[in-house]
Parts: structure tokens; C-alpha cells; sequence
């Protein structure tokens, strides 16, 4: 079973002490694999997004970056090429519609069983959770999907991104339509799941909402 890095999102810097870690899972000669496909390329071309990516991963050293602009015909061989796979964010619904429509989410359960590592940035975070549901404040549903499934990477949590304490109540509509307990990541916090282990990563606390919609605090370097 593969490694799983989730990130609350933010710029470089904000997510610097997470990339870090990530970074030093990378090993065995193998391409680092970059999904930008939750972005709009009428909006922001994926060649500014490969530029980005770089950026963020050259101060670990790590310059061999593949990327994907379309996960149509891809299979599990594909993916087995990569040291790890990074999901970028933004609009959480695009990405999970190009998921779904090229069955990829099979291929990536399939990776991540056989000793893959996964990280999700933002929106590719959310997408790892149980329901995405809990992008709908930010994000329009444009491409239309109908499922709020995640891919339930993390049991029965849902992921929300991006937190502030100022989301509190809509944290608590979510779990009372959905029945869903949250994880919810800061744009300085991320997550490290591994061995069934969730660790807090970066430089500001993660709070997990059970149904009961009672809050607790847990602060980097310590386990879920």
C-alpha cells in the first residue's frame, strides 16, 4: 500500500514543509507524474502549470516531472512508470469528471494499492475524500456531474480545503446533509497517510469534525 499526501492547498510557500516530505519519497530513478487536469486550460494553460510544478519541486532536487494534460487511454502500466503521482488543484468537480469519464480512478486504486504514492493538492485532495461536496462554497459544477462520491481513500472522511475557522457552519451543514465526518486542512497544513496512520503535516493544525459535529485540534506531527 502506497503513501497518500494530502495538502489544504496555498502557494509554494504556504505548502513548502509538505512538499518537502513528499519530495523524499520520491526514489528509484522514476519520473515524478503531474495531473493538472483540474484547471481549465482556457483559463491557465498547462504549460504555466508544468512551469509551476517545477518550480515548486526543483529546491528538493526533483526535476524529472512528466505531465498528463488528458488521462483518456491511460492505464495502470502507464502509471507503474512514475515514483508518484500529484494531483493539482482547482475546479474539484472538472477534476473528478475527467476521472470518472476515463475510468482513471480505477487505474490510480490500483497504483496506490501496489505501493504507489499520491499526493492531492487542493481540489486532488478533496477528490480523495469520501464526498466532494465539501468544494461546493468555492467551486461552480459546471461539467455538470451528478455523483458527489469521492474516491474514499480515507475510509469515511471527506476532505475540505483551503479552512478557516469562519467555515464552521458550513462544515456543519455538510455533515448534517451528508453524514460525513470532515478533516480539514489549512492552506499550510497536509496530511500523511500511511500504514492506515494519518500524520499532520506543515506548519498549522488539522481539525477533524466527527458527525456529532464535535471539533478537535491536532496539531503537525501528530497522528489523526
Amino acid at each position: 500500500m502506497g503513501a497518500l499526501y494530502l495538502s489544504g492547498g496555498g502557494d509554494r510557500d504556504q505548502t513548502l514543509a509538505i512538499d518537502k516530505e513528499f519530495a523524499g519519497e520520491l526514489s528509484g530513478g522514476k519520473s515524478l507524474l503531474y495531473l493538472p487536469v483540474a484547471m481549465d486550460p482556457g483559463e491557465i494553460s498547462y504549460e504555466t502549470c508544468y512551469e509551476w510544478i517545477k518550480s515548486v519541486f526543483a529546491p528538493f532536487g526533483v526535476k524529472d516531472i512528466a505531465m498528463w494534460e488528458d488521462l483518456r487511454g491511460k492505464t495502470l502500466q502507464d502509471l507503474m512508470r512514475y515514483s508518484a503521482v500529484y494531483i493539482g488543484g482547482g475546479n474539484t468537480f472538472r477534476l473528478m469528471s475527467n476521472i470518472l469519464q476515463s475510468d482513471f480512478h480505477v487505474h490510480l486504486s490500483a497504483f496506490k494499492e501496489k505501493g504507489g504514492t499520491i499526493y492531492g493538492g487542493s481540489a486532488g485532495a478533496i477528490v480523495l475524500g469520501s464526498n466532494i461536496a465539501t468544494c461546493t462554497h468555492v467551486d461552480d459544477n459546471d461539467v455538470l456531474l451528478k455523483t458527489r462520491n469521492g474516491l474514499s481513500f480515507l475510509d469515511n472522511f471527506s476532505i475540505w480545503c483551503h479552512y478557516e475557522e469562519g467555515n464552521d457552519p458550513l462544515i456543519h451543514q455538510f455533515i448534517q446533509a451528508f453524514h460525513k465526518p470532515i478533516i480539514a486542512l489549512s492552506e499550510e497544513t497536509g496530511l500523511r497517510i500511511l500504514s492506515g496512520r494519518m500524520e499532520v503535516l506543515g506548519t498549522k493544525p488539522a481539525y477533524v469534525f466527527d458527525r456529532d459535529l464535535i471539533k478537535r485540534v491536532f496539531e503537525p506531527d501528530r497522528f489523526i
